[in-house]
């Protein structure tokens, strides 16, 4: 081997080894999901009625039941201890955000949808009996 190739794949070698460690050091820079704590029985029940009355609201008055979703979610995750600064907000929280000045209604829409993704996340699985007995309360 000449000293031109040497050279060459001494080159390529440092590259790739400058290269994994970049992508090693950015995959440890991700930060873990915040430990959160479990809300109360009662706390949950409290926001999930909260959350079915904006859904009921949104038909009548779209803005004002996205604006409120949004400080729903953003009160059960202060609740369980979530960081709340930008940069650890949920990758719903930050399309919701997006969508709901575009698009008029339909971002809204979409915007609650995703509020309501992260809603179920936050508040936990449900029994679907006492959900369908409270929606019929609400009839």
């Amino acid at each position: 081997m000449d000293n031109g190739t040497l050279v060459t794949v001494l080159v390529v070698a440092l590259v790739v080894v400058v290269l994994l460690l970049l992508v090693r050091a950015a995959s440890g820079a991700r930060r873990a999901r915040p430990k959160l704590s479990p809300l109360p029985v009662e706390a949950r029940e409290r926001y999930v009625r909260d959350w079915d009355e904006i859904e009921t609201k949104f038909v009548d008055a779209p803005e004002q039941a996205v604006r409120e979703a949004e400080a729903l979610v953003m009160s059960v995750m202060r609740e369980r201890g979530h960081p709340l600064t930008q940069r650890d907000l949920p990758r719903e929280m930050h399309r919701a955000n997006k969508l709901r000045t575009r698009n008029g209604t339909e971002g809204m829409r979409q915007a609650l949808l995703h509020y309501r993704t992260l809603m179920e996340r936050m508040v936990g699985p449900e029994d679907k009996a006492a959900r369908e007995q409270r929606r019929r309360e609400m009839a």
